[in-house]
């Protein structure tokens, strides 16, 4: 027969099982909880919840995918110190092109530093202007309309293709 997993009549199972599923290191849980590191790791791989299983996946798949991001950004201000200092070696020499050249690429690295830190969004703006409900608008009909006044069959027939439209302004009516 065999025997009874650890972690499973543990009074800590509960807390365990959530421990694992953050993502907490297997040695660190096992010290905290007064379980062996073997018995910890069987039940994440033989006990642990599917539902459980895949939050830790993904727990860990974030940090990684965060840690990688973090490596990017750290690796791009590295370079941003480096040519700050080449450019301060083209202007102490007087270089005018080697100078230009380098300001060029800092000036990249400093944009990409900040697209990746979501400070700089050059995404097309979407700028919706109702026309419809603009003063000017409802002046135009009211003119119109009066300018009409004479023919009220076309008045008529100018309304309803603008209420049509919905838009004829609220007050404004043949």
């Amino acid at each position: 027969m065999p025997r009874a997993c650890t972690v499973c009549t543990s009074p800590a199972h509960a807390l365990v099982d959530t421990e694992l599923a953050g993502g907490a290191p297997l040695a660190a849980v096992a010290r905290r909880h007064r379980l062996s590191s073997d018995a910890v790791r069987r039940h994440r791989e033989s006990h642990l919840s599917p539902a459980l299983k895949r939050l830790s996946l993904e727990k860990v798949r974030a940090e990684s995918a965060e840690s990688a991001f973090s490596a990017t950004v750290d690796r791009v201000e590295s370079l941003v110190g480096r040519l700050e200092a080449l450019l301060s070696v083209a202007e102490e020499r007087k270089s005018l092109v080697g100078g230009a050249t380098v300001a060029r690429e800092l000036r990249q690295c400093l944009e990409l530093i900040s697209r990746l830190r979501g400070e700089l969004d050059d995404r097309p703006q979407n700028l919706t202007v109702n026309v419809l409900a603009s003063p000017e608008f409802s002046r135009a009909v009211g003119a119109i309309l009066t300018a009409t006044e004479a023919f009220p069959e076309a008045r008529v027939r100018i309304a309803d293709a603008l209420d049509e439209l919905d838009a004829l302004p609220v007050g404004v009516g043949p």
